[in-house]
């Protein structure tokens, strides 16, 4: 699942987004209406991606940007604001934002910058994806426990697998199309060597609330997000 936190002061805004949004049967969607709300969500969390407004009621949205981006975290932000200047706009980029969304929202363009902003972050090298209880770090070849903190190295193709499987938010991939994506048209791979590799990744990602993260199913195999 997208897990989306939501951070709108406009009350009747809000209900509609988390509601409009959470229709979207990949999309979980949090909201609350302050900044100091936001940091204990964050704190709670890591969303994968935030709607961020301009003028809330404890301090300006573009100054809580810049303070996620000071803390490391880069998971796309999209500012939401009736300030659609141009200068608005370029303060709230310069500020860290990913986009700048003029209201009134248009829902289906937003659902669709939405999808568009995750698939292009899951390819940059400093994502952060949520992967059950772990952060998955394609960068760095990574999985990493948020609640024990410990670490996995990944080999090359143990991270293209993940990182394929997380593209799909949940949903299943095929065998033939995963040794397609992982190791290309080589006639020599077979789905033997595809299912040693998952079996590998089972065995270092473990069991997590008696759930595998790594799912097997009849046609092919997803991961829990």
């Amino acid at each position: 699942m997208v897990n989306i936190l939501t951070v709108e002061d406009n009350e009747h805004l809000l209900e509609t987004l988390v509601e409009q949004l959470g229709l979207e049967e990949d999309f979980t969607v949090r909201g609350v209406i302050t900044i100091e709300e936001g940091r204990r969500e964050l704190a709670q969390l890591i969303p994968d991606i935030l709607l961020l407004d301009v003028s809330l009621p404890d301090g300006d949205g573009r100054d809580f940007c810049r303070w996620i981006r000071a803390q490391g975290y880069s998971f796309p932000i999209l500012m939401l604001t009736a300030q659609n200047g141009e200068m608005d706009t370029i303060d709230g980029l310069e500020a860290g934002a990913n986009d700048y969304i003029a209201k009134p929202l248009r829902l289906r363009e937003l659902i669709a910058r939405i999808r568009v902003h995750l698939a292009q972050y899951q390819l940059r090298a400093d994502a952060r994806i949520a992967i059950g209880p772990f952060l998955f770090n394609p960068g760095n070849k990574t999985l990493s426990h948020q609640e024990s903190g410990k670490m996995l190295n990944l080999t090359e193709k143990e991270n293209a697998i993940i990182r394929y499987l997380a593209s799909k938010n949940g949903k299943t991939v095929g065998k033939d199309e995963l040794l397609k994506q992982v190791w290309g048209y080589n006639e020599l791979i077979t789905t033997h060597t595809l299912e040693t590799h998952i079996y590998r990744l089972r065995q270092k990602m473990g069991y997590v609330d008696e759930k595998q993260v790594l799912v097997t199913g009849r046609n092919g195999y997803s991961i829990e997000i």
